[in-house]
C-alpha cells in the first residue's frame, strides 16, 4: 500500500486545486443575495412608482424659467390636473409671444397619464423670448395653468463687418409681373445702395417686386433690437410702401416687422428713398433672414415697367 510519503508530487497538486476550486464556488454563492443551498437568486421585485400627486389646476414643468431649447421643434410637459387625467381630458396647449399679444402656436391633445406632453409639427421661429401654457378641459369645466417664458433656439450669426444682404434666399414675383416689368434681377437688392439712371428703361441697381411679390436675403450676420429702428429698406423711383418679414432661420416662420411702411425719406445724394423697421415691434431679439415684400399692391399690369416697390438694398443699422 502506497503511504502519503509515497504518492506522486502531481497528485497533490491536483488534490490542492480540486480543493481549491470548491472554496471558490463556496465564496461566489455566499456573496449572491438571495441564493439558497446553491439554488437560483430570488428575483428582487421593481418598486411601482408612487403616483405625483395632482392638484387643483395643471402644472408646467418644462420648459420653464427662461430656459433656452435646442430644438426648433422642442416638446413641452405638463403634470396634469386632478380629475383631468388620461381618459378624462384633452389638453390645450398654446404659445405666444412674451407679451401674449401674439399668438406662435396652439393645439389639443389627449390627456397622458400624470402628465401631458405635446411637440409641435411646424418649427418655433429662433431668436424670441415666448410664453406657453396650456388649458385642460373636459365636457363640463376647464381649468387653465399659469404661464412660463422660454427662449428659442439660438440664430446662427456669423460676423461682419458690412450690415448688407449677402445672398438671396429666394422670391417672387407674378407671372404678371414678370411679363410687364422690366427690373426683375434679385441680385440687385444686395450690397450697399447702388440703383440711379433715368426711366423708364435705363434704371438700374433694383428689382421691383409688382402686385405682392417679394424677395428674401440672407444678411449672415445678424441684426439685433435694440432701442430704435434696427433694419432700413432702401427703395427706389417713388415712395411705394414695403413689408418687412423677419426670421432666424432661411426656411422661417417669418414674423411680420412692419406692414405697408412708406419709404419715403431720402438721405442726401442718395437716389432710393428708405423706411426704417423696428424688431420689437414684432417681439423679435435677432433675425438673419429678412423677406421684403410689395406694399404697393397696385393690380398688375399698371401703367409703368417698375411697378411695385422697387428694392435697392437692406441693411442692419444694429448689427450683433
Amino acid at each position: 500500500m502506497r503511504t502519503l510519503q509515497d504518492s506522486p508530487p502531481h497528485f497533490w497538486m491536483r488534490r490542492a486545486l480540486r480543493h481549491a476550486r470548491k472554496a471558490s464556488l463556496l465564496l461566489l454563492v455566499s456573496a449572491l443575495p438571495g441564493c439558497h443551498g446553491g439554488g437560483s437568486p430570488t428575483p428582487t421585485p421593481t418598486p411601482t412608482p408612487t403616483p405625483e400627486p395632482l392638484g387643483p389646476v395643471p402644472v408646467l414643468i418644462t420648459p420653464i424659467g427662461n430656459e433656452q431649447v435646442a430644438s426648433d421643434t422642442p416638446t413641452f410637459t405638463v403634470r396634469n390636473a386632478l380629475n383631468y387625467d388620461q381618459g378624462q381630458a384633452t389638453y390645450t396647449f398654446r404659445i405666444t409671444t412674451a407679451s401674449g399679444q401674439r399668438e406662435i402656436a396652439a393645439g389639443d391633445v389627449p390627456a397622458g397619464l400624470g402628465r401631458t406632453s405635446a411637440m409641435f409639427a411646424g418649427a418655433l421661429p429662433r431668436g424670441m423670448t415666448l410664453q406657453w401654457s396650456v388649458v385642460a378641459r373636459t365636457a363640463a369645466s376647464e381649468v387653465p395653468s399659469s404661464t412660463a417664458t422660454f427662449r428659442t433656439a439660438a440664430v446662427a450669426c456669423q460676423a461682419s463687418s458690412s450690415p448688407f444682404a449677402k445672398s438671396v434666399v429666394d422670391s417672387f414675383l407674378t407671372a404678371c409681373t414678370q411679363a410687364h416689368n422690366h427690373y426683375q434681377d434679385p441680385q440687385e437688392v444686395l450690397g450697399p445702395p447702388d440703383a440711379g439712371g433715368t426711366g423708364p428703361d435705363g434704371y438700374f441697381g433694383f428689382m421691383s417686386l409688382g402686385e405682392g411679390g417679394y424677395v428674401t436675403v440672407d444678411m449672415q450676420s445678424c441684426a439685433q433690437d435694440l432701442p430704435g429702428a434696427d433694419v432700413r429698406v432702401y427703395q427706389s423711383v417713388a415712395q411705394e410702401p414695403v413689408t418687412l418679414f423677419a426670421s432666424g432661420s432661411p426656411t422661417g416662420p417669418f414674423q411680420e416687422i412692419g406692414s405697408r411702411v412708406r419709404c419715403g425719406t431720402r438721405l442726401p445724394g442718395s437716389f432710393s428713398r428708405y423706411c426704417d423697421f423696428d424688431l420689437g415691434a414684432a417681439e423679435v431679439q435677432e433675425a438673419r433672414y429678412f423677406r421684403i415684400q410689395d406694399g404697393e399692391l397696385f393690380p398688375c399690369p399698371g401703367d409703368t415697367v417698375t411697378e411695385g416697390a422697387d428694392i435697392d438694398a437692406i441693411e442692419i443699422l444694429h448689427l450683433k
